[in-house]
């Protein structure tokens, strides 16, 4: 009995000294330090509480998180950037390729449409200076150029002077430019027909009484009368492929009636 009363003593005075001292148990200790034990030992107490318990769907995956460290979670990440695209995903990049492939041909088109307007506008500056000067200089600069936008913007211009009584447009000048007026005319374009339909019938209402001549007349006259004679021929080889055009439908069709008519009674 001696024994076990010197054993309870000394257990209460050990109690009584840790309170009175304020004497912490180890963990407590180091954990006040800072040291790693503390997280050890939170880890332990956290694997001990889930023993026997359900687990829940995404608690494995939390407790991943917090115990995985950070080298690990880049690297992870890093995994899924490496992941094959979606369809979604992979619709939307080609989608956006397309896009930027379309426009780039649209730009290589305004860029191709830019350099044309920029020459066709530097040949009719020359065109407006030759005409200024000589009409027969034009008309020579038409034939070298060979082409059929500029001949399109000028033949209104000389098809008004040929309806006026001081015209600058020469017979010779106006045999010339009718190879290059077929062209025109074979144009698959109304617009461009009709424009060389008006300048071919221009130029019969200049020379018309010059036109019926009979070509003994003509043989035995001066040069401007043979050049009637070759006006003469080349508006009827211009005119092999008339009947197509007689059957344009509306303004542009009547007006070649006409021209055909008239030529039809060429001596």
């Amino acid at each position: 009995m001696k024994q076990v009363d010197n054993v309870n003593k000394e257990e209460l005075d050990k109690k009584r000294f840790q309170t009175r001292y304020g004497v912490h148990s180890r963990g407590q200790v180091c954990k006040r330090k800072g040291c790693q034990l503390e997280e050890v030992g939170s880890k332990l107490h956290r694997s001990a509480s889930h023993v026997g318990r359900v687990r829940k769907p995404g608690m494995a995956n939390k407790e991943n998180e917090l115990t995985c460290p950070d080298d690990v979670r880049g690297a992870h990440c890093n995994d899924k950037r490496g992941l094959p695209l979606n369809s979604a995903e992979a619709s939307k990049m080609a989608g956006a390729s397309s896009k930027y492939s379309d426009l780039t041909e649209l730009s290589k088109d305004h860029e191709a449409m830019t350099g044309i307007l920029f020459g066709r506008n530097l040949r009719l500056k020359v065109a407006l200076t030759l005409w200024q000067k000589n009409a027969s200089e034009l008309v020579a600069y038409l034939l070298r150029i060979q082409d059929t936008g500029v001949l399109l913007d000028c033949l209104p211009i000389l098809t008004k002077n040929l309806q006026t009584e001081a015209s600058r447009l020469s017979l010779g000048c106006c045999n010339d430019l009718m190879l290059q007026v077929k062209v025109i005319l074979a144009s698959k374009y109304e617009e461009h027909i009709l424009v060389g339909l008006h300048w071919v019938q221009a130029v019969i209402r200049k020379w018309q009484l010059e036109l019926a001549k009979h070509e003994k007349q003509l043989r035995d006259s001066c040069s401007e009368d043979r050049n009637i004679e070759i006006m003469k021929q080349r508006l009827k080889d211009l005119w092999k492929e008339g009947t197509r055009l007689c059957l344009i439908p509306g303004s542009t069709g009547e007006q070649a009636k006409l021209i055909e008519a008239y030529l039809s009674q060429l001596p």
